[in-house]
């Protein structure tokens, strides 16, 4: 694992177990909340398990904040890019995100999330999502309200929703309702590029 990989999970653990004691919860007030096991939720607090989506939202859920509360100070700069714009900056928000100014959302190991918006504030999320080869969503499904629209850049994955599995390639689209238990994978040799639209925010 790279020292980048490394820092971003001692970060996300550092941030839950910050957020749980600002809530005045103990390891096992969150272990029952969730239906977690206690020992499963200390070794994502320690960087020792990197959490799926679906463990993470339900972490976020029992501490009652927004999954993307977890990265809220994480930037990166997406590979071989830089920014390249003429324009001086604005005392102004910006409705422009350069590359090097993405938040970056990383909810498991392989799997690397970019914010597109400038923030959540909106009634659109729009994420520009990295698939390892053999990673995943997680191993149980997840679901959360609204829908969802998928684009395929680069690479494939594999779709699951309920007991239906759809594998998008290069080009490929999908869009279906969020409350459906769905879950994402890269059975693939090569990384999967592609970017995802949630209406309303979930992260």
């Amino acid at each position: 694992m790279s020292k980048q990989n490394d820092s971003k999970e001692i970060a996300l653990g550092a941030s839950i177990r910050s957020l749980r004691i600002e809530k005045g919860l103990k390891i096992v007030d969150v272990a029952k909340a969730t239906g977690l096991t206690s020992s499963l939720i200390s070794q994502v607090e320690r960087n020792i398990l990197a959490p799926s989506i679906y463990t993470l939202k339900k972490i976020a859920s029992a501490l009652d904040t927004p999954l993307g509360s977890f990265f809220a100070d994480s930037k990166e700069t997406a590979p071989n890019q830089v920014n390249n714009s003429p324009v001086a900056p604005s005392n102004k928000p910006s409705p422009v995100v350069h590359i090097n100014e993405r938040k970056m959302l990383s909810p498991g190991k392989g799997v690397t999330f970019y914010l597109l918006n400038p923030d959540l504030s909106g009634p659109i999320e729009f994420i520009y999502n990295i698939y390892e080869p053999g990673s995943n969503t997680g191993l149980q499904q997840y679901s959360h309200p609204g829908s969802e629209c998928g684009l395929v850049l680069k690479g494939e994955l594999l779709v699951t929703i309920e007991d239906e599995s759809y594998l998008l390639k290069e080009g490929d689209s999908i869009t279906f309702e969020s409350n459906r238990p769905h879950s994402k994978s890269n059975l693939g040799k090569e990384p999967c590029l592609c970017v995802w639209a949630n209406n309303p925010p979930w992260f």
